[in-house]
């Protein structure tokens, strides 16, 4: 027994084939349009984080600078009660620590930077100049004329955002509060 095909059935099959085929393709086009879209939300999001860090290390070592220059003669905020916010580093912009070199985009990126930070003093610690301060536990044989010392700590909070222009107003896109303690010896 043999069938014969008939001439008509073979060319409407072509046709089924080329649009499963297009229709495949189609789907797997879509498919990574949208998984491509994904990954550069999320590099965005990675990116705008770590530029918001930055922004508040930089305000950080504003607030040392800060902290240096103002220790030439005694300690900084020595009269303020122990808690209180001493000193505000007004909201910078990043724009201010740009390179000469550096490319629009990045120029662009530190414009939408902005940071600010407070310097408060938690505790000055009175002791003896050969006493051991920290986590360190020493003991002394000394006794006498010994030339006591005193030890400030500061606490400096820190946040840095990226901000974006909404309709003549910021809108802040992503945020990081960094805090540090940092001390002075007198």
């Amino acid at each position: 027994m043999s069938k014969t095909l008939n001439k008509n059935s073979r060319e409407g099959f072509i046709i089924v084939i080329s649009l499963t085929l297009m229709l495949v393709m189609t789907t797997m086009g879509i498919g990574l349009y949208y998984a491509s879209k994904k990954a550069t939300e999320q590099v965005d999001i990675y990116i705008g984080k770590s530029d918001s860090l930055y922004s508040a290390e930089a305000c950080i070592a504003e607030a040392r600078l800060w902290l240096k220059a103002n220790s030439a003669t005694d300690a900084p905020c020595k009269n303020i009660v122990p808690g209180k916010i001493c000193h505000n580093v007004t909201t910078g912009k990043m724009s201010k620590w740009k390179m000469p070199n550096d490319s629009q985009i990045l120029q662009n990126r530190s414009a939408a930077q902005s940071y600010s930070c407070s310097i408060a003093l938690l505790a000055s610690v009175e002791y003896e100049a050969d006493e051991v301060v920290g986590f360190d536990i020493g003991e002394s044989d000394s006794y006498g004329d010994i030339a006591g010392k005193t030890k400030f700590l500061y606490k400096i909070r820190s946040t840095g955002a990226i901000n974006e222009g909404v309709n003549s107003g910021l809108l802040t896109l992503h945020s990081s509060t960094v805090e540090v303690i940092d001390s002075m010896i007198f």
